[in-house]
């Protein structure tokens, strides 16, 4: 499948040779799948691939005929690896090939041709191909206004109307998420030169990367952005009212006067998963206990809505499920 991908991403380089940035992009989305020895390895085949690629172009042959012999090479190499990859796979191979056409100022018709056939070949949905584009070549200064991108910065809120939003207080430049919800994947695209890292790797200005689960987005002088955080704020239903968590300097003390709970306190709003860490007998299960409304604080408050569950229980009655060990 990675040869062929190599042919295909050198039957789309321009004829007077791929720049570095073009030549980045493959090596780039090699490293996402291979070591680094098996990452030279296809680059060097890449580079083969190129090489005897450009000698065809240079051949006598008229340029309707070559760009007509390539349509039908691009198109039978989707063919082949079509049924071998998965629709996820596809999608960032994709991605990979609009932002390898991209390097280049200007996309040249036949290079559109191209990725057209691939995006056709592999059933990708016309409408996020076309959101794809967009979003890749938008540029630093234009931010597609689209429901299904997400732009994190340093700016408390923002004028576009349907783009999502994240305040990251402490980031320079900025982050813009792209959303593909046939396959559920997430892509980033970065604009910004100070450190920025993605799962401990250092983000490039202008680069793409996806998003796994599980990843976040971090630096010395930002509060992490997670992997959840992105999800919420795509995920987030603005029709419909918030729950909120509070808690206020919770404590609880066991029948033998024995402190099992010290001024806790903190405050969360629905759509968040929340893990509680600690040792064994550190009181992970209490503090459950007290949030759920089955023990009372001996001082503090549980709040829902502003509703104490403690205080107020059939205000809330309903609203708390609880699944034990």
């Amino acid at each position: 499948i990675l040869k062929a991908l190599m042919q295909l991403f050198a039957i789309i380089a321009r004829v007077d040779g791929i720049n570095d940035n073009g030549r980045a992009i493959v090596q780039s989305f090699l490293k996402q799948q291979l070591n680094q020895e098996l990452v030279d390895q296809y680059l060097k085949l890449f580079d083969e691939f190129l090489e005897a690629h450009q000698k065809v172009k240079k051949d006598k042959d008229g340029t309707a005929k070559r760009t007509s012999l390539n349509s039908v090479k691009v198109l039978k190499i989707c063919t082949q690896i079509n049924s071998e990859l998965t629709q996820i796979q596809k999608v960032v191979v994709l991605i990979r090939i609009i932002e390898f056409i991209n390097s280049n100022q200007e996309i040249s018709e036949q290079e559109q041709e191209f990725v057209n056939t691939v995006a056709e070949t592999f059933n990708i949905v016309p409408e996020e191909f076309n959101r794809c584009m967009d979003f890749v070549r938008a540029g630093e200064q234009k931010i597609p206004n689209n429901h299904q991108v997400l732009v994190i910065d340093n700016k408390t809120s923002h004028y576009l109307s349907e783009t999502k939003h994240i305040f990251a207080e402490g980031i320079t430049g900025q982050v813009r998420v792209i959303w593909f919800p046939s396959v559920n994947l997430y892509a980033l695209l970065y604009f910004g030169k100070s450190d920025l890292f993605l799962n401990g790797q250092a983000l490039i200005h202008g680069k793409m990367y996806i998003l796994t689960p599980g990843s976040s987005l971090r630096s010395s002088k930002v509060k992490p952005v997670y992997y959840s955080d992105i999800l919420s704020a795509f995920m987030a239903d603005h029709s419909k009212a918030k729950i909120s968590f509070d808690v206020e300097h919770l404590e609880y003390k066991f029948k033998g006067g024995k402190l099992g709970l010290r001024d806790i306190s903190f405050s969360e709003e629905s759509g968040k998963l929340i893990g509680i860490m600690g040792g064994s007998g550190a009181g992970k299960s209490t503090l459950l206990n007290v949030l759920n409304g089955i023990e009372i604080p001996s001082g503090g408050s549980v709040k829902i809505n502003g509703k104490n569950i403690h205080t107020e229980k059939k205000e809330v009655e309903g609203v708390i499920g609880h699944v034990s060990q």
